[in-house]
């Protein structure tokens, strides 16, 4: 590896050196920060033999079992109103601690599947952000259009040129390593035409058109059985856009749309917005307005961070990404998090 290490073999070293040392001990028994760490899961299921995007998955069955148990035993576990309480002040437990909130974005099948019956087992609310226009759907998002079109590429080396230039060689790169900079091309706030973007791909690739034959998304029957069984939900737009990429009066047609749609199906109030993609360039100052302007109390990032009392803007909760983790490392995450505040993906 000319280049070292790459930075989740080193957080990995990281954290069993802070076990072996005790330091993660005595991190744990630090009087807490008060904050709010709020995670965000995607898929729960194996990533191996999935023919889509496996950068959606963020662990096995059994390792989110595990982690659930293990932030149980050493976090506050809060619900979504809780949280929103913590966010605007109106929270009437005051006393410092480190409270952790479980999200999960798109409202695939296996939230149903797998997620689900876990966390009902714990006694523990999960947030499932629902893409309105793909719930109960055979519907392949982009995300997962673009890996399988790259997956089942025949040409192993070819050029993109919209919305700017990228040449893509599978073979010397990897296919990891070309799929994340094929979608970080897609995310760019200049790409304006979607459907243009994936059909260049495909031609460029010479990929193959997946299925669509096959029930991806979680159904309202199945989230309105999620509800009644303690988990809450919030909207992630209609049609999983990036909001940046969008006129505002468009970006408002997507929250506004989902918002009802949710209410409709659910009977609840929508509070709360999960940003799509939520990383800093996917969503501007003119899409908090928009949010608010929309009903919204919060909306959710997705680019790293936590949260600390009285220092949270509403429209840009931090939320981190699980993926990947071995327990060993969640286990020191969460010890580091709770003494400071900080919970490095």
């Amino acid at each position: 590896m000319a280049n070292g290490l790459n930075s989740g073999v080193k957080r990995e070293l990281l954290a069993q050196g802070l076990l072996w040392t005790g330091a993660a001990f005595v991190l744990s028994h630090i009087p807490p920060r008060d904050s709010l760490l709020v995670l965000n899961y995607h898929r729960v299921g194996d990533a191996e033999n999935d023919p889509f995007d496996p950068g959606v998955f963020s662990a096995t069955a059994d390792q989110f079992n595990d982690q659930i148990s293990y932030l149980k035993s050493r976090l506050t576990l809060v619900s979504l109103q809780e949280a929103l309480g913590f966010v605007d002040g109106t929270i009437k437990d005051k006393s410092p601690r480190c409270r952790a909130l479980i999200t999960f974005d798109d409202g695939y099948l296996d939230n149903y599947d797998i997620v689900y019956p876990i966390l009902r087992s714990h006694g523990v609310q999960g947030v499932f952000f629902l893409v309105t226009g793909l719930v109960g759907s055979c519907v392949i998002p982009w995300w997962d259009h673009v890996a399988f079109l790259v997956k089942t590429a025949q040409r192993r080396r070819f050029s993109l040129r919209y919305p700017a230039g990228l040449t893509v060689d599978i073979d010397r790169n990897g296919l990891t390593q070309s799929l994340e900079a094929i979608l970080n091309l897609y995310k760019r706030p200049d790409n304006h035409d979607s459907a243009r973007f994936v059909q260049e791909l495909a031609e460029a690739a010479k990929g193959e058109d997946p299925p669509g034959n096959l029930q991806r998304f979680l159904s309202w029957d199945q989230a309105r059985e999620m509800q009644r069984g303690g988990m809450a939900f919030g909207s992630q737009t209609h049609s999983h856009p990036v909001l940046s990429q969008l006129e505002p009066d468009r970006q408002s047609e997507e929250l506004i749309r989902s918002r009802s749609i949710v209410k409709e199906e659910l009977g609840v109030e929508v509070d709360a917005l999960a940003y799509p993609v939520g990383d800093r360039s996917s969503f501007t100052d003119q899409t908090k307005t928009v949010a608010r302007d929309a009903g919204y109390r919060v909306a959710f990032s997705f680019y790293g961070g936590t949260n600390l009392r009285g220092m949270t803007s509403p429209y840009d909760v931090a939320r981190v990404p699980i993926a990947g983790q071995s327990l060993r490392r969640f286990r020191v995450q969460t010890a580091v998090c709770k003494a400071t505040a900080k919970f490095w993906p």
